[in-house]
């Protein structure tokens, strides 16, 4: 076939089907559909869009196994229902502190969707508690500024009964069995979402819940381009790390200003204007943030303890 300047234009603007990656191997990032996952997928964003244009809070989940690749699924999708793809520096969080920054950043900049993965915020009791409803308290806050919530995690299950019963959670991607060429995952509504949570409840197997249950439908899903996967590689390794050293200076007994600040009930000035009296330096510092040992909450109690005392002389 000979090709023309009108040919090799056409070549140029179709999207790229295969890529190598750098282990040196050649995979598919691409369906014919043009997408990197089959199609009743693409529908369903698509109503996922219709509903927050309604201004009615949504979620969409997607939870499984380690390495099943949940984030790269997230990050389609999110692309997808964006319409382009999302800045991970900014649509995409770890952990809840993380996610209420990002929040914030995608309100202000009118961004559409933003990724929450979990990072292990449940791993105790008290924990998934604060997590829970921190998502309570931003489905009640945000829904007026309609933004998609992709949350990941290992089990769908840990997600509080009051955001089922607020019918929240519109859509459960259960990922499955990822080769190295592709992922696949079922698909649950929220009406077969409350089968499955019922049925983990018997189970001594929570996983065995999901087979139970026919999914709405089953879809596969290619992995990122060798660019865009090894964005989200850096970008997820800094959020763990992150998350990981803040969790570090906890067991060390290490606190912020305002962690003292909220366990004294008092504000983060006056913690602030405490410690410049007392001419105290932090033992450790990450980025701007600054953590002190347990020693200054004494102090401050103390010299609470003692302005009271002189008031009341």
């Amino acid at each position: 076939m000979r090709y023309t300047t009108r040919h090799m234009e056409e070549e140029e603007t179709k999207p790229k089907m295969w890529a190598r990656y750098k282990d040196g191997k050649t995979r598919r990032i691409m369906y014919d559909n043009g997408r990197p996952f089959s199609d009743p997928l693409k529908a369903n964003i698509t109503s996922l869009h219709n509903r927050i244009l309604a201004k009615k809070a949504s979620m969409l989940v997607i939870d499984g196994g380690v390495g099943e690749g949940k984030t790269t699924l997230a990050v389609e999708a999110a692309d997808e229902y964006q319409g382009s793809p999302i800045d991970l520096a900014k649509q995409k969080a770890i952990g809840g502190n993380d996610f209420q920054r990002k929040l914030n950043i995608c309100v202000k900049e009118k961004l559409p969707v933003i990724i929450y993965d979990e990072a292990g915020d449940y791993n105790k009791r008290s924990a998934l508690t604060k997590f829970n409803r921190q998502l309570n308290r931003v489905f009640e806050t945000f829904r007026a500024f309609q933004i998609l919530v992709i949350i990941v995690l290992p089990n769908f299950n840990v997600l509080d009964n009051a955001l089922f019963d607020k019918q929240i959670p519109r859509m459960l991607l259960h990922c499955e069995r990822r080769t190295r060429s592709y992922g696949t995952f079922r698909a649950y509504s929220l009406y077969r979402m409350f089968y499955i949570k019922k049925k983990m409840t018997k189970l001594t197997v929570s996983a065995q819940a999901y087979s139970s249950t026919t999914p709405n439908f089953y879809g596969q899903f290619l992995d990122l381009p060798p660019k865009r996967s090894n964005e989200l590689e850096l970008s997820s390794m800094k959020g763990k790390k992150d998350v990981i050293a803040k969790g570090a200076m906890a067991n060390r007994g290490y606190q912020t200003v305002k962690q003292v600040a909220h366990s004294l009930g008092v504000s983060v000035e006056y913690v602030n204007k405490r410690v410049k009296q007392l001419d105290l330096s932090p033992v450790e510092t990450m980025g701007r943030t600054r953590y002190f040992t347990s020693s200054l909450k004494d102090m401050i109690r103390n010299g609470m303890s003692a302005e009271l005392a002189e008031r009341n002389k």
